[in-house]
């Protein structure tokens, strides 16, 4: 609701503005008999001085002043995209050799575990193949 009421209140200050500031308007409004009539003349003079300000709104836009701000504007914006698209790429670069070398530690450490699992699972099978086998003697011995 507030940009409408700001909008309705612009457009009411522009048009108090045209008002005053032109004279035939004044009197073709003071003259009309009816608000159609009103409407009519007021309409009438906002196509025609809208025309004149759309030719000078062109004219402003083509000036060789505001085409050269157009085009420092545009550079300005290349380079700061360039710019960004570094800081971006950086970016990414960073995060990917840090993915990497965590992936490298990450496939170290389980390389190193599973070394360390094989060691103790031959320990362990080792161990039981010896108890295995000193079960065995006593067993034999008993039975001779």
């Amino acid at each position: 609701m507030k940009k409408i009421s700001l909008l309705l209140s612009t457009l009411g200050g522009a048009m108090g503005g045209y008002l005053l500031s032109n004279k035939k308007l004044r009197e073709e409004l003071m003259k009309a008999k009816d608000a159609e009539d009103a409407a009519k003349s007021l309409g009438k003079h906002l196509q025609r001085d809208g025309k004149k300000i759309a030719q000078q709104v062109r004219e402003f836009v083509e000036s060789e002043e505001v085409q050269s701000n157009v085009d420092r504007a545009k550079a300005f914006t290349r380079k700061k995209a360039d710019e960004a698209k570094k800081e971006l790429k950086n970016f990414i670069d960073v995060g990917t050799n840090k993915a990497k070398a965590g992936a490298k530690r990450t496939a170290a450490k389980a390389k190193k575990s599973v070394k360390s699992s094989v060691k103790k699972a031959k320990a362990a099978a080792k161990k039981t193949a010896g108890n295995t086998a000193k079960r065995m003697k006593t067993k034999t011995r008993r039975i001779s």
